[in-house]
């Protein structure tokens, strides 16, 4: 990796950190403030806001693990680097979400049930708005930060906040009704619509996070990387199939068959990798890892190559195979024929 690149790798690691720390340090003042709001009101949404706010905290202490974790390069144990760490840490994030989402939704029943006692709402709508609006505040620099840095820990942890600023918002809207009604069975009835929502956005980012741990296909990325090689697209290409995207953390790791004349010799075949590599991976500032295994071709793909010269035609060329999502991603057993003969070269 050029030293600019390196460099510029490094900036956006210590920016992922700094966002970390911020994200602990201002968790633990919010959820002193919340508290303090709930001791103000004895609200019961103002409690189980309060506790929602500890997951916050514990979220922010794994988030920071992580992103101190994956920040390690590759090495002999962990050849694609430990970026994964970070989708564990979202999937996290996830469950403490949905299980933050129940706590809320069972105390508020238990309130509902028992006939809430409020007081000092004026003064502890305040206190709730004022912290409401800093985790708002941080939830946004967070998605953005993690958005800029390919972080998906730092997206889910920021995720996670904003849906707290919504529990904050529903808590604040039932407060201000019961203070304008004298309906104090409003205060645990809106917590409860609240911690409905919450429970699914845990749910969306704990469905997403697996799927990334899982390596589940990014169609976007895919067709990112099939516009690439079409464009960058050699008479030797003769077919390609068996594309597989997927990330570790920030760095992106990309595997692929590309069928060329079965008479090329190493020089040649390395020199269609290096070209490869450099068309999916030099633009990527967080680096990563680009595999070709490359299959010689055979007289059923002779109307498909339109190579000058060749040494091995047995039929005229008729068409080019198309490089699209759909074909590339074919496997071995879709392809009708043997791609794998004893000639089958692997390069990464």
């Amino acid at each position: 990796m050029p030293e600019t690149r390196v460099q510029h790798a490094s900036d956006l690691q210590s920016r992922r950190l700094r966002a970390g720390r911020l994200s602990l340090a201002a968790g633990i003042a919010i959820f002193a403030g919340k508290f303090s709001a709930y001791l103000l009101t004895g609200s019961s949404a103002i409690f189980a806001d309060a506790l929602e706010s500890t997951v916050n905290i514990v979220s922010a202490g794994v988030l920071l693990f992580a992103l101190t974790l994956a920040a390690k390069p590759p090495d002999r144990d962990h050849p694609y680097g430990h970026g994964r760490v970070e989708f564990l840490s979202a999937s996290i994030e996830g469950a403490a979400i949905t299980f933050a989402a129940l706590l809320i939704l069972a105390e508020s029943i238990h309130e509902l049930i028992r006939g809430p006692e409020l007081g000092r709402l004026d003064l502890g709508l305040g206190v709730l708005a004022f912290f409401s609006l800093l985790n708002g505040i941080l939830g946004r620099h967070l998605v953005q930060v993690g958005q800029e840095t390919d972080s998906i820990a730092l997206i889910a942890d920021g995720r996670h906040i904003l849906a707290d600023v919504w529990t904050s918002v529903g808590v604040i809207g039932g407060l201000i009704f019961v203070r304008l009604t004298g309906y104090v069975w409003a205060d645990p009835v809106i917590a409860i619509v609240v911690a409905l929502n919450v429970a699914r956005e845990g749910v969306l980012l704990l469905r997403s996070s697996i799927g990334n741990l899982m390596d589940e296909a990014e169609v976007e990325t895919l067709g990112a990387v099939v516009e690439i090689l079409e464009s960058q697209r050699d008479e030797s290409w003769i077919d390609a199939h068996s594309l597989r995207s997927w990330r570790s953390g920030a760095r992106r790791h990309i595997d692929l068959h590309l069928t060329v004349p079965r008479y090329f010799d190493v020089e040649q075949i390395h020199a269609i990798h290096d070209k490869i590599e450099a068309a999916l991976l030099s633009n990527d500032l967080h680096g990563g890892d680009a595999v070709v295994h490359f299959d010689p071709c055979d007289a059923s793909l002779c109307t498909h190559c339109n190579m000058r010269d060749c040494k091995v035609r047995t039929a005229d060329f008729e068409s080019r195979i198309p490089f699209t999502t759909d074909l590339l991603t074919r496997t071995d057993d879709q392809l009708g024929r043997d791609e794998t003969p004893p000639g089958d070269t692997d390069i990464g």
